[in-house]
């Protein structure tokens, strides 16, 4: 037998958890945060081994028993004989549904489970929190006691004239293909330049609303978008309401 064939049908046995991980995972650090290989590669094999458990006992069930004997033979890349070689041709239909209906399924399921992560867990303090960080900053679902419903950005850029901070709502943002912060868009901005910024004689800056400070001056356009490798930093600020029942 052609010593390809056995890898190629161990490596179909195993693709459901790779398959179910990759559609289950969801990460934004994709290329600068891998996880170890063995610890991804033995959840896959636990879970294509798991979902092939109950693939062999549905197909059982509807009357198409699973032949380990001659899987077991396939794997080693041993000699088929006359009778194994004609059993196999005669099963092919019943092999390409088996592992399509596989294949389809761990996906459907891995998107599935993240849905149902992300609705029954969405905070960041969660043990079933994803590898998202972004997400649940800029969303503010820091925690179920911390869930912002407004979220507003000092983000500090620097060009060639000079530093300027931007402060706005945070309406959305944008992830690169690295999954790497590559966007902000905010509302209601103002900017200030910060080589004039003028300090009281305690050194300590005004706490002026934006609206009445000399130091911004308002930002005309309904969406502001800045580009994050241009920013130095970036301060958040979470508003929570709480509604107060009167007596």
């Amino acid at each position: 037998m052609n010593i390809a064939f056995p890898a190629f049908f161990l490596l179909a046995l195993v693709l459901p958890g790779f398959i179910f991980l990759s559609s289950f995972s969801r990460s934004e650090n994709t290329k600068l945060d891998h996880r170890a290989f063995d610890s991804s590669s033995a959840s896959a094999l636990f879970i294509a081994a798991f979902l092939n458990a109950v693939w062999v006992y549905l197909a059982s069930s509807f009357g198409k028993p699973v032949d380990f004997e001659l899987i077991i033979k396939l794997i080693t890349g041993a000699k088929l004989s006359d009778t194994d070689t004609s059993q196999l041709a005669s099963s092919v239909p019943e092999v390409w549904q088996y592992f399509v209906s596989i294949f389809f399924s761990s996906w459907l399921l891995g998107n599935l489970f993240q849905v149902a992560v992300t609705y029954l867990f969405p905070y960041k303090d969660s043990f079933f929190a994803f590898d998202t960080p972004w997400y649940y900053e800029l969303k503010g679902f820091l925690s179920k006691e911390k869930d912002a419903q407004l979220i507003e950005l000092s983000c500090l850029c620097d060009n060639k004239d000079g530093s300027y901070l931007y402060y706005g709502i945070l309406v959305d943002f944008y992830l690169d293909t690295n999954g790497q912060l590559d966007r902000l868009v905010l509302s209601n901005v103002y900017r200030r330049k910060m080589s004039d910024d003028d300090e009281d004689s305690n050194g300590a800056g005004h706490a002026k609303p934006k609206e009445f400070d000399q130091r911004y001056y308002k930002v005309r356009g309904d969406r502001l978008i800045l580009k994050y490798n241009e920013i130095s930093n970036i301060n958040i600020e979470y508003s929570y309401f709480y509604e107060v029942k009167e007596e």
